[in-house]
């Protein structure tokens, strides 16, 4: 009895190499030949495979072209959609609160505006009555010592010790406080010094050398005195000062004019009359 000769297995047929040649037609000569297998081919089919869709993927997804990819939208033109969304409704409600506000405005020249429909102003509101307005008995002894502390420091100014004349140039303008002319203004020549009426510390200095120097000084007693027109300044903000220290001095004047100082002091919110502070 003769054997049946064995099938290979399959995964072996997959390694049989098999042979791939070119003949020349004419001649039948041999060109090129390749040995090849079926494991072979599909792995280098295969790998050729992964490598273009991994590339066309990686491509798209790094470069520009995924802008073409229909439904594609990328974040910059999503933020700039919900700007411009944003932005279209403010203008909405921008120019429909425009118009609402001209129709109304027509109404009250046509006469024809329609009464108050959440009733007169006059109508009092419930539950409001008078007593509601008295000050309570806190606030009457906040204003009692608001007024004592006022009173205090008005009566704490001695016009013939208390203030020292800042410059001692003549006296140009005087104090006019019905036309809102407040302090004077002292003459003198460019260059002399400007010093503090009393002691206190320096608020601010603010100016330009060519605009001029305007300082402002916290003097003791509650008093604040502004020193403007100055063409230097000495002192800075926060610097602590004696009567008689040098603040500045004066700028130079326009041609034909001379030098002046502006100077007031005010006290618990009222400009005080330095003419008879100083004795002027």
């Amino acid at each position: 009895m003769e054997k049946k000769e064995k099938q290979p297995k399959r995964w072996h047929k997959l390694l049989r190499k098999y042979r791939v040649v070119l003949l020349d037609e004419a001649s039948f000569e041999e060109r090129f030949s390749m040995v090849l297998s079926r494991f072979n081919v599909f792995i280098t089919v295969g790998t050729t495979a992964v490598v273009l869709i991994v590339s066309t993927i990686l491509l798209i997804a790094y470069t520009p072209l995924r802008e073409y990819i229909p439904g594609y939208a990328s974040t910059y033109l999503r933020r700039s959609a919900i700007a411009l969304d944003n932005e279209s409704d403010s203008l909405t409600a921008q120019v429909a609160y425009q118009e609402a506000f001209i129709r109304r405005l027509q109404a009250v020249l046509d006469g024809t505006l329609p009464g108050d429909s959440l009733g007169s102003a006059s109508a009092i509101p419930e539950g409001w009555s008078p007593e509601k307005l008295k000050p309570t008995d806190r606030e009457l002894a906040l204003r009692q010592a608001v007024a004592e502390m006022e009173a205090q420091g008005k009566g704490t100014i001695d016009p013939d010790k208390d203030l020292l004349r800042p410059t001692p140039g003549e006296v140009l303008t005087r104090q006019r406080i019905v036309r809102r002319e407040f302090g004077i203004a002292l003459g003198g020549q460019e260059g002399d010094p400007v010093v503090s009426m009393k002691d206190g510390t320096v608020l601010s200095v603010e100016g330009t050398p060519s605009l001029g120097f305007v300082v402002l000084v916290q003097h003791s007693g509650g008093g604040v005195g502004r020193y403007g027109n100055l063409g230097k300044a000495t002192k800075r903000a926060g610097d602590y000062l004696k009567q008689g220290d040098v603040l500045g001095t004066l700028g130079e004047a326009p041609e034909g004019e001379a030098s002046f100082v502006t100077v007031q002091y005010w006290l618990g919110g009222e400009s005080l009359n330095l003419e008879k502070l100083l004795g002027l």
